[in-house]
């Protein structure tokens, strides 16, 4: 059974390709690969060799350039997610376009960014853009399939990738300080609001505060240290919560505002270095809650879906461009973002659910091994 709510095979969808699509489709897939090609504990040389031979058949399936590129990460899981990026990519192009996997070659445009468009075919029916994102074992990849002018964006975030060293430094310096070491990457109110913002605002685990009033949140909007006891007033009664509660929901609204950041910068295909970062502001924004019934570490089962918020750019309203942030499992978050330019027609397109593939039934029985 899927570790995801939402997992159709894609054999079993009877999609055309897009020749056949009378308006543009969004794709929105998820590629789990924590626990794919198992390779046996040794040096991270040997480990990242060892997937040359474990992951022989999906090596086959990339050019040798793209082989290349996989086999030269330090980390076998850093590895595992770039065969893993190169597999979608492929099979959207293939599944799309209905061109075969062996002719399903990447171009790039001026940033970089990822597109496919058939030689000598400059109709958009034939065109897609994409992007992908990974981390911590998890790759997603958004693409716009139909339609030229369309900008898509990913991220994934893990919350508790880096716990001990976040952990580490806010028990040194504080919460305040440890945001402040990525405050050039963001608008100065978001910077704010993520310090001393209304706790409301974050996924906090305490049934014991339902009910609080806003006004009675100013002890934990300004908690900054871990291991302490805070009192709030909750009706006639004092109530104590544990401070580790309320750090871990600031870090997890950090780690949602980076994921819905980086998607709408990627959507540009500027990198996170653009020199307009602090000008885009995103407001309003509440970080989605892990699913209510705490779920296994391994799951990546569907919480709460974040799409209300408001995105300024250099004090303007940006009205054209959608973004959502779902949160997966209890530690994983991705975000999709999509802009339509002036005059494109897909003011339809809408982000829906994540669906997370099956390597052997949704991608290895799309392809084949490239020669060369």
């Amino acid at each position: 059974m899927s570790r995801l709510l939402l997992h159709t095979s894609l054999q079993a969808a009877d999609e055309p390709a897009i020749a056949n699509m009378a308006s543009p489709k969004l794709v929105q897939w998820i590629l789990d690969t924590r626990f794919l090609w198992p390779v046996p504990k040794g040096s991270p040389k040997e480990e990242v060799a060892q997937l040359k031979a474990v992951a022989s058949k999906e090596l086959s399936y990339l050019t040798l350039s793209e082989q290349t590129s996989v086999l030269k990460y330090y980390h076998v899981k850093d590895a595992k997610m770039a065969l893993a990026s190169h597999l979608l990519k492929h099979l959207v192009i293939t599944k799309y376009c209905g061109v075969p996997w062996a002719e399903s070659k990447v171009t790039r445009d001026k940033n970089g960014k990822p597109y496919f468009a058939p030689a000598g075919d400059s109709s958009e029916d034939n065109h897609i853009e994409f992007n992908v994102s990974h981390q911590a074992g998890i790759v997603s990849l958004i693409a716009v399939v139909g339609r030229k002018g369309v900008n898509v964006g990913t991220d994934v975030v893990c919350v508790n990738e880096r716990e001990s060293h976040d952990y580490s430094y806010i028990g040194k310096e504080g919460f305040f300080a440890w945001v402040d070491i990525h405050a050039d990457v963001f608008a100065n109110s978001e910077v704010q609001s993520m310090k001393v913002g209304s706790v409301a605002n974050f996924s906090l685990r305490a049934g014991a505060l339902e009910g609080l009033e806003e006004s009675k949140m100013e002890p934990l909007s300004k908690c900054q240290w871990r291991d302490q006891e805070l009192q709030v007033e909750l009706g006639d009664k004092k109530v104590v919560v544990d401070s580790n509660l309320v750090i871990d929901a600031k870090l997890r609204g950090f780690y949602a505002m980076w994921c819905l950041r980086e998607a709408y910068v990627k959507m540009t295909g500027e990198a996170l270095l653009a020199p307009w970062l602090k000008e885009l502001e995103i407001f309003g924004f509440k970080a989605p809650s892990a699913p209510r019934i705490r779920p296994s570490d391994d799951s990546l089962e569907e919480g709460d879906i974040c799409a209300s918020f408001n995105i300024r750019f250099k004090g303007n309203l940006v009205l054209n461009v959608r973004m959502e942030l779902s949160a997966l499992g209890e530690n994983y978050m991705v975000g999709g973002a999509v802009r339509v330019n002036e005059g494109i027609g897909g003011s339809d397109l809408k982000l829906g659910k994540w669906t997370e593939l099956n390597l052997e039934a949704d991608i290895l029985a799309f392809g084949g091994p490239i020669s060369g």
